[in-house]
């Protein structure tokens, strides 16, 4: 019989110590915890009765001034059997499109460019258009420097072996650019890739591409597709994202966890990773290091 309580999962950077967690519970909130269970010596799940916002609120705050990143959910729909992950700043630590437009030679603030559409204050579709546009006519090499450069985040091949071994369904869902994507999602050992894809012409950029869909929020509508080709509900999806066009999978997933996030991704996801690599994420879905795999 599953449990009607919540678990609150913990994960510090440093080994956690139970029993002051435990006081801090029982001392400065008034909780009980029911049960404790360790899942590494820095990753914890405390099992309680269904939280106040205020609690959640108050436990947030707390362990984020600790560096400890937490994450709350019913343990009755913890359960999960895909995952939906973004590529750039979250499974790769780059920028890929905006590399390519610097290594090309294009005088433009296309940081800033990026960062505006991240956190939603620009329309991406928009942007990205005006970046692949900056490509015309540059060869399609260029995309074999920007390849040698991708610096993978910490994690993120222990995180999908792990998944894949455990029977989920495992997509790279990225505003990106295949065949960038591709490399990474075989890389990683990604089931599907889903992302635009460059037009070429002559081995050049044609400045035009394909995207993933024709219509706004195609990784939510990604997100309905492989729920229903899979018959399994959306509650039982677990994303993982930092920008603004995240914003759909997150938060109609049943765990939405934002990673290293852009302001209005941490003001609309309750679950976050701060301080902890992409392993995190296999802890909030309450396995232990000793089921990682890493191979």
């Amino acid at each position: 019989m599953i449990s009607k309580d919540q678990v609150v999962t913990l994960v510090s950077p440093t080994p956690l110590v139970t029993g002051e967690i435990s006081n801090y519970f029982k001392k400065d909130l008034s909780l009980s915890v029911s049960k404790a269970n360790s899942l590494s010596e820095n990753a914890l799940d405390l099992y309680v009765s269904p939280l106040s916002d205020e609690d959640k609120q108050a436990l947030r705050k707390y362990f984020f001034s600790k560096k400890i990143d937490i994450c709350i959910q019913d343990n009755s729909v913890r359960e999960k059997k895909i995952l939906l992950a973004d590529m750039d700043a979250t499974m790769i630590a780059n920028e890929t499109l905006d590399d390519l437009v610097k290594i090309s030679g294009v005088k433009a603030n296309i940081d800033e460019t990026s960062r505006l559409a991240m956190e939603g204050k620009i329309d991406i579709r928009t942007t990205l258009s005006t970046r692949v546009n900056y490509l015309k006519d540059k060869p399609k090499s260029l995309i074999q420097d920007v390849l040698s450069k991708i610096v993978f985040h910490s994690g993120s091949d222990i995180l999908i072996k792990t998944l894949n071994k455990k029977g989920f369904v495992t997509s790279l869902v990225t505003g990106g650019f295949a065949p960038i994507s591709t490399y990474v999602g075989d890389r990683l050992g990604f089931q599907n890739v889903i992302s635009n894809e460059f037009k070429f012409e002559n081995d050049c950029f044609t400045g035009e591409y394909i995207p993933i869909t024709g219509e706004k929020n195609s990784k939510l509508n990604y997100l309905n597709k492989i729920t229903q080709e899979n018959g399994i509900d959306t509650s039982q999806v677990v994303a993982v994202g930092d920008g603004a066009n995240d914003l759909g999978m997150l938060t109609n997933c049943g765990l939405g966890v934002g990673y290293h996030a852009h302001q209005i991704v941490r003001d609309q996801v309750e679950n976050h990773i701060f301080f902890n690599d992409l392993t995190t994420i296999l802890y909030y879905l309450g396995f232990c290091k000793e089921e990682f795999s890493l191979s």
